[in-house]
């Protein structure tokens, strides 16, 4: 089995309601679709968070990786990739992000080659189900709306979404709005889903410490977790002292985490973190440190979403 051809097209995905957040508003999602073509007529399938990695995977990849063996994971890595990276380099992380969406679709085609489902190729399941958070963003003030309605719009939609979704943890932007209309929506939506369901929040560093310390003591007693509640991972592990509740950040960098070990939780990103093969080594790394480890998802067709459900299980 050789690769004969890789394709990759931008996708935009409109959302159902507008992703209001603490950098702005968005209306949607557009990704990169990759299909790997191989010389007995099979097709892998990968994704990647960017539309500008499409070109870089059509006119740079593809020619490189014409001939070699799907198997060869890191012979394709090597072919379109540096060997290291430069940590006092901020270079453009693009060809990272490129090459993850084309290393999707080489475990996709090891799959369809051994007849066998990603999360057994990866070494079984670990688990019956991979649990999941059930996402939203928070209420756009500009379509009409006033902070006071907030706590019932976002209240509605945690209800909708745990129901939907049979999720057993509902996680939703704040930092956009007043730390009391934030405040009133978390006891507004821990009313709503009873106390059986798990209540995070995502600050998207949108607060001061002050702020959060303030967020923090109208919300320690409902809430389950706070995703990068400030800039500063010092700050976090301030608020982590001082607060009982778990704290995550998107930082992968281990070397660095481990001078902070209040740090509960890490969350990372199939796209950014190496695709595949990157995530189940920084997640065997989280977990030697004893933390909690995440995937984050962004807007991901199907193809991403089974991607990351077969690392969940696996």
């Amino acid at each position: 089995m050789k690769i004969t051809e890789v394709r990759a097209t931008p996708v935009s995905i409109p959302a159902t309601r507008t992703c209001t957040w603490s950098f702005g508003r968005s209306y949607g999602h557009t990704r990169t679709i990759v299909e790997v073509m191989t010389d007995d007529g099979r097709i892998g399938l990968g994704e990647a968070s960017l539309a500008r990695v499409a070109l870089m995977i059509n006119d740079e990849f593809a020619p490189r990786l014409a001939g070699i063996d799907p198997y060869e994971i890191s012979t394709a890595r090597r072919a379109c990739l540096r060997e290291h990276r430069d940590f006092g380099y901020l270079a453009d992380s693009t060809s990272e992000m490129a090459f993850s969406a084309v290393e999707i679709a080489l475990w996709d085609l090891i799959g369809q080659d051994r007849k066998l489902p990603l999360y057994r190729v990866l070494g079984g399941a670990v688990r019956e189900r991979a649990p999941f958070v059930a996402y939203a963003y928070t209420v756009a003030l500009e379509e009409g709306h006033t902070e006071a309605e907030v706590p019932e719009i976002m209240a509605g939609i945690a209800a909708k979404s745990i129901a939907a979704t049979g999720a057993t943890l509902f996680e939703f932007k704040v930092g956009r709005h007043s730390v009391a209309c934030d405040i009133a929506t978390v006891k507004a939506i821990r009313a709503a889903v009873g106390p059986r369901i798990e209540l995070a929040v995502d600050a998207n560093m949108a607060f001061g410490i002050g702020q959060a310390r303030q967020f923090l003591a109208g919300t320690a007693d409902v809430l389950g977790g706070i995703e990068e509640p400030v800039a500063a991972l010092a700050e976090m592990v301030l608020l982590r002292r001082e607060f009982p509740v778990p704290v995550s950040t998107h930082c992968t960098d281990i070397e660095k985490l481990r001078g902070y070990p209040e740090i509960d939780d890490i969350v990372g990103d199939i796209n950014v973190d190496g695709g595949i093969s990157g995530i189940v080594r920084l997640a065997a790394a989280v977990r030697s440190y004893d933390r909690r480890f995440w995937l984050r998802s962004n807007g991901e067709t199907g193809i991403g979403w089974a991607a990351m459900c077969h690392l969940g299980m696996a």
